[in-house]
């Protein structure tokens, strides 16, 4: 816009510091503009500086947040609720980052299309942003009010201030908003907005099946639409059809020698982006859908004599998801997701006759969450979410009910948050009855100020299962906890801010009712004025934990004995070229001489403005580490269970590294080895009380089919991503998987790389063009 239209307008001025020294007048002085015509918003902003050669300008991804550079961005509150907003931040590097805020959580991963421009100058940098209406969503009325805050980020000094005062010991961001009143005659327009896509890929897994073969180069070719659709002036539907997930990044598998399954995070775009409503409430757990087929493991059940199994495909097929997400002018936010996938089979061949025959693991499943969400005064709301999972061909379908709420006091100083699930699970037992759970929890905590608390009850039920389309690791449990922390806000003696807590829980079985442990925990974290960070843990348990779900067999218990465990990690300031971050912990017991060490050590070196990289090395080795080996069904039909003492080693590498060529493109790479080898030293038999005991002459045989483990996972994403125009992008990926696991230990790092890479591995190399089209752009483009 040319200068003489921003004058229209008086500028919003008198920032205040967030951090550090909350409270204080900005050491710089900063004018902020707001306009706005039947199409977008507007803002404007001088960002005066006295060192303008000092103003920081590191590149990065777009979404990267605060790089070692300056930054500006303003909160919109359309709605006026004081707990959801749309946050726009632009780097002075001229990197944007778009959040979408919903009471307490932020939502990195959601996209928008809005245009900015930077410029620096002799007298500091100024910005521009231009906010298409089809960004947002606000309510259908004449006059409205929006809830504003505008935030600056110095670098040099680490300094962040805010136009409308954040007070850091007070709960809350969005509700510590300015107004903007009197905004008139705004629409929201016609929101029907197209990303087609077309991939290509070429995949070659050499030697999979122990020789090379033509067949491990593969290729092919995909095109689908992601569809964005305003149904009105609040509801969006997305829908992607025919989804192509193939440059999602690779997962940081582990070894998992514990009794449960282990989380792995959401990377698929369509899942991430605008969920807030859906995993609000903890029931959705998106990666159940295209995952492992919920028949996977017993496929080897409905062979039939001499038959053996040829193929049986870890993951389903997305055919098509869709989702429905707004909130109306009264604050009634409403979400509905759909999701389905096909038919997998594993194929089985006849080893005498060599025909083959498809056995069903996994049919047409459609997945359904169902959200309602009312927000309340004084940063309250009221919860109701219902997921659903109904699969053909005679499967066993799973339906959850919750309602969550949270009622803080006029002074938003306590906070009161309770709610209930219910679980029930059709035609999953063998007589095709239907198991029901419940879990309900209670929590009145003391929100803001310098001293806090919490108190904390949760009730599990033994037959309370969520893990269709939500996750849990173990159910069964009663749970108790209170927490008091006390903080300082503003600068103590050499600190910049010092925060203290301790805390203490209790948790029993639900079924039967019997103690499970009583744990007592104690942090403490300072920031020097130098911003280095320090912390330090430290955790007890006075007496024995009865763990019930470590010998696969309920209720049979372990008792693990008293322990202790303590951490400390440092973290330097990242304005300098190099940093650190390290880190080391301790954990011990005495009853069978357990003790563990960890380190971490990552170095972060900035090159330039365009190019970084961190090295991320943990060392963790655990002596005498005890767990769940083998079981056994004795002669007198009586099961035996097999403990193993084993040692475990595990070490990690990562390597972090961009070269940024400018706001629009760059490169970027994510390398990890992972190893993690456990020798087996002795075996003990478990008895009835928990206890460990030597293992008899017959169970050798048992113990000496338990064999070491030495795991390995190597995984490499090397990405370029341009992105020509907004909205539109261009991806480059080449990804490397290696997997492998053996049972013969190898002590030498640099001889276990080098059998690491002598497997087979997985290259996959793919291009993949998103292109962005706009309803409204392009009917202008046409009428022109």
């Amino acid at each position: 816009m040319e200068p003489e239209v921003w004058e229209q307008v008086q500028p919003a001025r008198n920032f205040y510091r967030y951090d550090p020294l909350n409270g204080k007048p900005s050491s710089q002085q900063t004018e902020v503009y707001m306009l706005y015509d039947d199409d977008a918003v507007y803002i404007g902003a001088m960002l005066h500086d006295t060192a303008p050669d000092s103003v920081l300008t590191q590149l990065g991804q777009r979404d990267s947040g605060e790089n070692n550079s300056d930054m500006f961005g303003v909160y919109l509150d359309t709605y006026n609720d004081k707990q959801n907003a749309f946050a726009f931040l632009i780097s002075a590097a001229g990197v944007q980052t778009d959040i979408k805020y919903s009471q307490g959580s932020e939502d990195w991963n959601w996209d928008a299309v809005w245009e900015s421009s930077v410029r620096t100058h002799e007298g500091g940098w100024t910005v521009e942003l231009r906010i298409p209406y089809g960004a947002i969503r606000f309510p259908k009325a004449e006059v409205q009010t929006w809830g504003v805050n505008y935030m600056r980020v110095i670098r040099r000094s680490r300094e962040k201030s805010y136009w409308s005062h954040v007070d850091n010991s007070v709960s809350g961001l969005i509700n510590q908003a300015g107004r903007a009143i009197g905004i008139e005659g705004v629409q929201s327009p016609v929101r029907l907005q197209f990303m087609p896509y077309v991939s290509g890929y070429v995949n070659h897994f050499a030697n999979k099946n122990g020789e090379s073969d033509a067949k491990d180069l593969t290729h092919s070719i995909n095109g689908g639409m992601d569809v964005k659709y305003g149904i009105n002036d609040a509801f969006t539907l997305d829908v992607t059809l025919i989804p192509d997930f193939g440059q999602t990044q690779s997962d940081n598998q582990i070894l998992n020698l514990g009794p449960f399954e282990v989380k792995y995070s959401e990377n698929r775009q369509f899942f991430t982006e605008g969920t807030e409503l859906f995993n609000k409430a903890g029931l959705f757990y998106s990666r159940r859908i295209g995952a492992r087929p919920v028949g996977y493991g017993k496929v080897k059940e409905q062979l039939v004599e001499g038959e053996d199994i040829i193929s049986n495909p870890v993951e389903t097929q997305l055919l098509n998801a869709a989702k429905v997400s707004g909130r109306t002018r009264r604050g009634l936010g409403i979400g509905l997701f759909n999701a389905f996938t096909g038919n997998t089979y594993a194929t089985v061949q006849d080893s005498t006759t060599g025909t083959t025959r498809e056995v069903l693991s996994d049919p047409f499943t459609n997945y359904n969450v169902f959200v309602l969400d009312q927000t309340l005064p004084r940063n309250s709301y009221v919860t109701f979410t219902n997921t659903n999972v109904t699969r053909a061909s005679g499967f066993y379908d799973a339906n959850v009910t919750g309602l969550r709420m949270r009622f803080a006091d006029k002074y938003n100083m306590f906070a009161l948050t309770s709610g209930g699930n219910l679980s029930q699970l059709y035609g999953k037992e063998d007589d095709g009855s239907t198991t029901l759970g419940h879990q309900y929890f209670v929590n009145l905590s003391k929100i803001s100020g310098n001293f806090r608390f919490g108190l904390n009850h949760n009730v599990e039920s033994n037959t309370y299962d969520i893990n269709d389309l939500g996750f849990i690791s173990n159910n069964n449990e009663i749970s108790s906890s209170a927490s008091v922390s006390y903080n300082f806000y503003q600068p103590v003696w050499k600190f910049l801010s010092w925060n203290n807590s301790f805390s203490v829980s209790h948790s029993m079985l639900y079924e039967p009712n019997k103690f499970i442990a009583m744990d007592f925990n104690a942090s403490t974290s300072v920031r020097f004025r130098n911003f280095t960070s320090v912390w330090l843990n430290a955790s007890l348990r006075p007496s024995d934990r009865h763990d019930y779900f470590e010998a696969r067999t309920f209720p049979q218990v372990f008792v693990r004995p008293p322990a202790f465990s303590s951490n400390l990690g440092v973290s330097t300031d990242y304005r300098k070229r190099l940093a650190l971050d390290a880190s080391s912990s301790y954990w011990r017991s005495r009853r069978y001489d357990q003790d563990s060490w960890g380190f971490n050590f990552t170095p972060r070196f900035r090159v330039n403005d365009k190019f970084s990289i961190a090295n991320g090395n943990s060392l963790n080795l655990e002596k005498r580490n005890i767990g769940y080996a083998n079981k056994y069904t004795d002669a007198q039909q009586q099961t035996r269970i097999l403990f193993g003492d084993r040692t475990l080693t595990t070490v990690s590498t990562t390597v972090s590294s961009a070269y940024i060529f400018n706001e629009r493109s760059g490169l970027t790479l994510n390398m990890r080895h992972y190893w993690s080898r456990a020798a087996y030293q002795e075996f003990y038999e478990l008895t009835k009380k928990g206890l460990l005991q030597p293992t008899t002459a017959e169970q050798e045989t048992y113990t000496s089919e338990i064999n070491d483990i030495n795991y390995n996972t190597f995984t490499l994403d090397l990405v370029y991503s341009w992105r020509f125009a907004p909205g539109s992008e261009l991806r480059v990926v080449w990804k490397n998987f290696i997997e492998d696991q053996g049972g013969k230990i190898e002590n030498r790092y640099f001889d276990n790389m080098s059998n690491t890479f002598a497997v087979p591995q997985n290259n996959n190399f793919s291009v993949k063009l998103l292109y962005f089209i706009d309803y409204i752009s392009l009917r202008n483009v046409f009428s022109a």
